[in-house]
């Protein structure tokens, strides 16, 4: 894409380098947020509000 924009195959390549390891980095950050969000659910950790069980509980209101 970057190489019909400017039709330079330098800039193209530079830019494919200079972006691989950013997005290597995101992927790898999103598997360990993953893995850590399962191994706490597995604890039966809470996160932001959230019940161990995975679903809000229904408030009863008291009459």
């Amino acid at each position: 894409m970057v190489y019909f924009a400017l039709d330079s195959l330098r800039v193209a390549v530079v830019t494919t380098l200079a972006c691989s390891p950013l997005l290597q980095a995101g992927s790898f950050g999103r598997v360990l947020f993953l893995i850590w969000q399962s191994s706490s659910r597995a604890r039966g950790t809470r996160h932001r509000g959230q019940h161990a069980d995975g679903y809000r509980k229904a408030r009863v209101p008291v009459v």
